[in-house]
């Protein structure tokens, strides 16, 4: 990734700021500021793509799922938090891709845009990455504006579409992107996840739809059904190894670093992110404290300071003496450029044994799921031999071993790990609340929308409430059902 792209989010933000503007009066100036002559398609992408970057290394659903604890300040842990603001995902990222599509498409720019890549080429890859980050907002809040959305003054009070609409759009997006990619013309510039690279995108689009196939198997189980319809179109042409592991690469640079070397380091020098107990004994397992059943856990953490070993701080608690517990490797902590996954090779394996499971593809459950665990620890630099040692100790016996192996491979990819624990539901490894939980009557299901929504388009969130449920942690979303 080069440096020069990071640079252009400058001009980026100030291209942006346009975007908000409808008929305003420059006089003289023949300039419409909702089609600004000098925008760049490239810095656009970069900006778009940066601002994603930030979903991969959050902290609030890797506590949700009990891979951290807090050390000093457990209220994140305590869901303190019920009101999320998604505005940010719209400014910041979908319009931001719209805007590209625009670009590429209007007779008037769309030629200066080919500067950057091929018209079609860029907006593949603005389309991909729409359906991504609508992806991941419908799996944190349920219902959301979508095909009202990014219409601006045209429709200022857009309606929540369920999530089922939103999945089958973006079902839509995904194969219009898969149709309009030219391998024979040039990737876009700017393109900080994949360096322009058309078959790599073409990777990142049906792994994305094979996810999402997997995620609404409970609404559509059956073997000829919608959600199996969608696997099998993309399952030939997801990432096939580690090596292919899709990732945000995050620089050694302090304005694009990784995020959690920013937390332990400048500019927070705050140690308040442990491994939880939870966590750490499961990985324990039938093991010790100073040599787990799980060879993982020597990678994932460090032992604890104090003690030597592997410690788990209490969950929701107030953990202050934080030697006393083991912290992230420091591999991720203090790493500037440590990945923020997107996509890896573990969870395609896992998500194969399910689809066996399912009825979807032929093949073995056991042997995919061996080959999520093997994907899993060689992803993370564990000795072949303990992976071997490991798989056999654990052979594979029905889907709660998929869930289980799952949500420790997803380790620290908060978000997804926290939407296949709802999604798994029962054979879910099992989680506790914490005793003295600020809200919620249980693990979160979802988050709630940010305070000002029902007063800034009240009659669609009172039609969206009326039809998910109530606006808090708890209601389960329509997938999760």
């Amino acid at each position: 990734m080069n440096l020069k792209y990071i640079k252009q989010v400058v001009i980026t933000l100030i291209t942006i700021s346009l975007f908000s503007c409808d008929n305003a009066d420059f006089g003289d100036m023949n300039i419409d500021p909702n089609n600004p002559s000098d925008a760049s398609t490239a810095s656009l992408l970069t900006a778009a793509q940066v601002s994603l970057s930030g979903y991969l290394t959050a902290t609030t659903p890797n506590l949700y799922v009990q891979y951290l604890s807090n050390g000093q300040y457990p209220e994140e842990s305590q869901y303190a938090t019920v009101n999320f603001n998604y505005g940010a995902y719209y400014t910041n990222i979908l319009v931001v891709l719209n805007r590209i599509i625009e670009l590429n498409t209007d007779e008037n720019s769309m030629i200066a845009a080919q500067a950057n890549g091929s018209n079609n080429n860029q907006i593949a890859v603005a389309k991909i990455l729409t359906a991504y980050t609508y992806q991941m907002m419908t799996d944190r809040w349920g219902m959301l504006p979508y095909t009202e959305a990014l219409q601006g003054l045209d429709d200022i009070f857009a309606s929540y579409d369920t999530q089922e609409v939103i999945y089958d759009g973006l079902f839509n997006e995904i194969d219009e992107a898969l149709a309009l990619i030219e391998g024979n013309q040039p990737g876009p510039t700017g393109d900080v996840i994949l360096d322009g690279d058309m078959n790599r995108w073409k990777q990142f689009a049906n792994t994305l739809k094979m996810n999402m196939a997997v995620r609404i198997s409970k609404r559509f189980p059956s073997p000829e059904g919608y959600a199996a319809t969608k696997f099998k179109e993309a399952i030939s042409e997801v990432i096939s190894s580690n090596n292919e592991n899709i990732y945000y690469t995050f620089l050694a640079e302090e304005n694009n670093d990784n995020p959690w070397e920013d937390r332990f380091l400048a500019p927070n020098y705050r140690l308040d992110y442990l491994l939880s107990d939870t966590f750490v004994n499961f990985l324990v397992g039938n093991g010790t404290p100073s040599e787990p059943e799980d060879p993982r856990l020597e990678q994932y953490a460090v032992p604890a300071k104090n003690s030597g070993t592997f410690v788990g701080a209490p969950y929701g608690q107030e953990n202050g003496n934080t030697p006393d517990y083991s912290f992230i490797t420091p591999n991720v902590i203090y790493n500037q450029e440590a990945p923020g996954y997107i996509f890896t090779y573990a969870q395609v394996a896992f998500a194969k044994a399910e689809a066996v499971e399912l009825g979807w593809m032929a093949g073995s459950s056991g042997s995919f799921y061996e080959e999520g665990i093997m994907a899993s620890m060689q992803q993370w630099g564990v000795d072949s031999a303990d992976s071997d040692a490991y798989i056999a100790a654990n052979p594979y016996t029905g889907v709660a071993d998929i869930a289980y192996e799952k949500y420790v491979a997803l380790y620290l990819q908060g978000y997804e790990a926290w939407a296949e624990w709802r999604r798994f539901g029962d054979n879910a490894p099992s989680l506790s609340p914490p005793a003295t939980a600020l809200s919620g009557n249980g693990i979160p299901q979802r988050q709630a929308y940010a305070t000002n929504a029902s007063a800034s388009n009240e009659e669609n969130y009172n039609a969206a409430i009326a039809l998910q449920g109530p606006d808090n942690l708890d209601t389960v979303l329509w997938w999760a059902q």
